[in-house]
């Protein structure tokens, strides 16, 4: 027995080493996913420049949103370093590794997503460990109280690099690669050329303009980084992303949302939301990423904004494009079998799942229908399955196209959500998908990179597993 229980110490002694030796040791797994541009735009910004640099500073609305070849040309005078990378990281990693590297005349235009995640000092634990695979010099942006978050991210980080390592690197989604992007840190052209989104407008992601949403902590840390700015000889400017008109709330005050902005912020404001909010053709595949002919237009506001508050009165004229059209949505057909289990509600374009029928709610496997009473079944409302006591699997089809936050609340015994799409850009999630309910969600074997890493799925990478058949 005392050798087995040595055994049993050694073991667990083991562990945490092998996890060292996969997480450091290891090629690099992640360099070439879009969370690996992240080193490439710290480089661009640590280079000597013989101009004043104009740096923007945000999540991927300014990585997809600014075409900084073209702000050069528009504003020749600087030296233009994009570096917005990606929400899932948060606004307070980018400002602390770009904070060091503010030099005298720099201008700095701060552009966070027009969401609770990026209007926050949060910082994505799991993104920072892929972003700093192979560059650990990006750990630098965690801060000592973190070390809890990035602890328990780390054998999750390092499990999933080792199985990269072994069969081959992960499959990349989309447009979220490396390759993607030029050596400038800019996003290449002909790689989003209309909005993809279902009906133009991602439900999932409102943009709001409630004064609540700046918060003390972010007001106090963006405050922070205008001091050290201006230590640095450097300026700070506020301006509000690219925002898909179509996803605002109704009701928006976006002048009150500015004058809280301007009371809180130590820095100037650039620009107005009004100008920053845009048709949704001219969007791609969220409400803050702009498509190739939208990315030319608010790049040339943008301009526009800048010489304003420069005082210079010279015309900036707008690129001659044209608004993309919206995607044509597809009918699709399936497993029609569980239809009589679920109520509706007439919407348009066909039915919106409201409730289960009382066969319904003694079900512990339910299929989403495509169609009932001949009309295509497009959505579901949250909490629609908080009456099912007995369900256990829940089969979702491609013909739904959104999952609302709170999808699956009151759902006490459900243990997985099986997804058949396998294109993740083709479901939009919000933030608060599992909330209130406990659950894996089950994948195509054939798209579990491509969900893991997907802009808007890889919040919801450790609940998500391949599918065995």
């Amino acid at each position: 027995m005392k050798r087995y229980g040595i055994t049993a110490l050694v073991s667990l002694l083991l562990i945490p080493l092998v996890l060292l030796v996969w997480g450091f040791c290891l090629p690099s797994q992640y360099a070439e996913t879009f969370l690996g541009e992240l080193r490439v735009k710290y480089s661009l910004l640590r280079q000597p420049s013989e101009k004043s640099r104009l740096i923007l500073v945000g999540g991927s609305a300014a990585a997809f949103g600014v075409d900084g070849a073209l702000l050069e040309e528009l504003l020749p005078q600087y030296q233009v370093i994009n570096f917005g990378m990606y929400a899932a990281l948060g606004t307070r990693p980018m400002l602390a590794l770009s904070e060091p590297q503010l030099r005298e005349g720099d201008l700095v235009i701060l552009m966070p997503e027009q969401q609770a995640q990026s209007l926050s000092d949060y910082l994505g634990a799991e993104a920072l460990w892929q972003a700093s695979d192979g560059a650990p010099e990006l750990l630098s942006a965690a801060r000592r109280q973190d070390a809890g978050a990035l602890l328990a991210c780390f054998p999750r980080f390092a499990g999933q690099k080792a199985a990269y390592f072994l069969r081959g690197g992960p499959e990349l989604p989309e447009v979220y690669r490396r390759d993607s992007f030029d050596e400038e840190g800019n996003l290449r052209p002909g790689l989003c050329e209309a909005n993809i989104m279902p009906g133009g407008v991602d439900t999932t992601m409102p943009v709001s303009f409630d004064p609540a949403l700046l918060g003390e902590e972010f007001c106090a840390m963006v405050n922070r980084y205008v001091e050290a700015a201006e230590q640095a000889g450097a300026t700070v400017w506020y301006h509000f992303p690219p925002m898909n008109k179509a996803a605002v709330e109704a009701g928006a005050d976006p002048d009150a949302y500015c004058d809280r902005l301007r009371s809180a912020l130590d820095c100037a404001l650039a620009g107005s939301p009004h100008t920053s909010t845009m048709e949704a053709g001219w969007f791609y595949d969220t409400n803050f990423h702009l498509n190739d002919s939208g990315r030319q237009v608010f790049t040339a506001l943008l301009a526009q904004d800048i010489k304003a508050m420069l005082g210079d009165a010279s015309p900036t004229a707008l690129p001659e494009v044209s608004m993309p059209a919206l995607a044509s949505g597809s009918v699709y057909q399936g497993d029609d079998q569980d239809a009589d289990c679920f109520a509706y509600e007439a919407v348009e374009g066909g039915w919106k799942i409201i409730g289960l029928t009382e066969q319904g709610k003694e079900r512990t496997r339910l299929t989403l229908p495509t169609r009932w009473e001949g009309q295509p079944v497009t959505a579901f409302a949250a909490g629609a399955f908080a009456e099912a006591k007995q369900l256990q699997t829940l089969v979702i089809q491609p013909n739904i196209t959104s999952l609302p936050d709170g999808a699956f609340s009151g759902c006490t015994t459900l243990q997985q959500v099986v997804l058949l799409q396998t294109d993740p850009a083709a479901l939009l999630v919000g933030q608060e998908l599992l909330k209130g309910a406990s659950c894996r969600i089950e994948v195509p074997a054939e798209a579990y990179d491509r969900y893991c890493l997907s802009y808007s799925w890889s919040r919801y990478a450790g609940e998500i597993v391949a599918s065995s058949r």
